[in-house]
């Protein structure tokens, strides 16, 4: 879901006008508005009362209903980008929000009333889908029971809205809405910036020569906007510690555990927090890409209802996101979007309105390409690698083995080497407790262990991959170079697209121009 609000709010963010509008007349704009909102609850009602059928049809077998719910939640979702892509890029709807009495004079006030098709459609949808929801999460409830573990009732609607709300759209709003503010306030203020700019290169020749070349410099504002989106990814996760309920982890015996993880580990982070989801959650997450802003979360549920050992295997795949360096490899992926964009926008100058038409369609579906298959086929493997990394740290962690395996092996001269290295063979045990870590996490959340997963995969053949990888160490790691070298195309695709988007937008000159007046 949360790819969905990105894309929706993004689209917001880079289009103040349509790009391609074909409704003009506010009647038909407002009956488009209208169908987008209506059509996804309408579709979640249905997913509802097939869910529950299935589950009503089949109740020894609740992983029928359970990917019949995931299917269901997916098809909704698409829905939702295509309805309100539509509304966005093909009406005069963004226009419209502009234009509205009062709004259109305050920052982020216009982008965030084109939202409200989008917002109230999610919250209807939710609405329709709470009775499949609940249902799902009584089967987990039961398991809960059956394992002897603490039991919360499952949230009613207000919780299960709230939770939402905050957790799939208010996460990705509140950060966008700053960026919404800036984009206005940079546009509003343009030309006061560019004095502002001018009055900081004046001078002798060499300042004369940067702000003549300031002055003609039309990217000026998306330069700006990208330098606020860096600061505002850097801060973020000060900002969701407050959207998502935490706390800190209390001083204890897994809060020692898990600082001692971190030392061996060598990650840094600025702490780690308790995420309260009322106890209907299992699940962990890392925010921030630095260290001094960096948070590590484990759900309520996750310490209520898994043992300590199970803790820190779900530590340790957070912890491989960071360790290699995931966060990063994502921000350049979406930096390398902006960068065609970039290119895009100057190639285009002065060309007629169909080229710039058609070019900009071939590129968006190119960029749709880029996020829909190359986004989540990059996930799931880093997915993987996290749980590579997982399954080393439970060995690192001194989880003891219990059947023979190639890193234990008598026979290994290298048995008291780091188990954290790519190198090393997976500890099988700790391959096992991982696996079965997974599928307690798929079940306690009320997912079916084959349920595929867009960016995660399916927990049973994660699972199964685990498995085959600590029998077969060279498998590993021929997948570990693998890995190692999409993350090193990631990194020169960005470089070079940097590069090329700072020549098109002549910042080479600009800067040597702003260093010769400086010196």
């Amino acid at each position: 879901m949360f790819l969905v609000v990105i894309a929706v709010l993004s689209l917001i963010l880079a289009f103040p006008e349509p790009p391609y509008s074909l409704v003009h007349d506010v009647g038909r704009v407002i009956a488009v508005a209208t169908a987008a909102t209506v059509v996804p609850p309408a579709v979640a009602l249905l997913v509802t009362r097939r869910v529950r059928g299935r589950l009503d049809e089949h109740p020894g077998e609740p992983g029928i209903g359970q990917q019949t719910f995931a299917r269901g939640l997916s098809s909704i979702h698409a829905l939702l980008a295509l309805g309100q892509g539509a509304l966005l890029c093909l009406t005069d709807w963004l226009t419209l929000c502009a234009r509205t009495p009062v709004v259109g004079r305050w920052l982020a006030l216009p982008g965030l009333l084109s939202t409200l098709p989008f917002l109230i459609s999610t919250l209807l949808a939710w609405i329709a889908l709470y009775p499949a929801d609940r249902s799902i999460r009584q089967i987990a409830l039961e398991l809960q029971i059956l394992r002897g573990r603490p039991v919360r009732p499952v949230w009613p609607l207000g919780r299960y809205l709230l939770f939402n709300l905050r957790h799939q759209v208010l996460f990705i709003l509140i950060p966008m809405l700053l960026l919404l503010a800036t984009r206005d306030a940079i546009y509003v203020y343009e030309q006061p910036l560019r004095q502002l700019a001018l009055r900081m290169v004046r001078g002798p020749q060499p300042g004369r020569d940067a702000a003549r070349l300031l002055n003609g410099f039309e990217l000026l504002p998306d330069l700006l906007l990208g330098a606020a989106a860096v600061l505002v990814a850097l801060i973020a996760p000060l900002i969701l510690r407050y959207v998502w309920v935490t706390r800190a982890l209390p001083d204890g015996p897994l809060r020692d555990r898990l600082v001692s993880l971190c030392r061996r580990l060598r990650m840094r982070c600025r702490d780690i927090l308790v995420w309260h989801s009322g106890g209907m959650l299992v699940n962990a997450a890392v925010m921030g890409v630095i260290p001094r802003l960096r948070y590590v979360m484990i759900t309520d549920a996750m310490i209520e209802q898994l043992d300590d050992t199970k803790i820190e295997a779900v530590f340790g795949h957070e912890a491989g996101h960071v360790k290699r360096h995931h966060i990063a490899c994502f921000l350049l992926f979406a930096f390398i979007s902006g960068c065609v964009i970039t290119i895009m926008r100057t190639r285009l100058a002065g060309q007629s309105e169909l080229t710039v038409q058609l070019v900009s369609a071939v590129v968006g579906a190119g960029l749709c390409f880029k996020w829909v298959v190359l986004f989540g086929w990059i996930s799931r493997r880093f997915e993987r690698q996290a749980d590579l990394f997982g399954v080393r740290t439970l060995a690192a962690a001194g989880v003891p083995c219990q059947v023979e395996c190639a890193l234990h092996s008598a026979d290994n001269p290298g048995q008291g080497l780091d188990p954290l290295r790519t190198a090393r063979p997976l500890c099988r045990t700790a391959a096992h407790i991982f696996g079965d870590t997974l599928n307690d996490v798929a079940r306690l959340n009320g997912m079916a262990p084959e349920a595929r997963s867009w960016r995660h995969g399916s927990i049973a053949s994660r699972s199964r991959i685990l498995q085959r990888y600590a029998l077969d160490p060279q498998a590993a790691l021929r997948f570990e170079r693998s890995v190692r070298r999409m993350k090193l195309a990631i990194v020169l695709t960005a470089l070079a697209l940097g590069l090329w988007a700072a020549w098109e937008m002549n910042l080479w000159a600009l800067a040597r121009a702003i260093l010769a007046a400086a010196v």
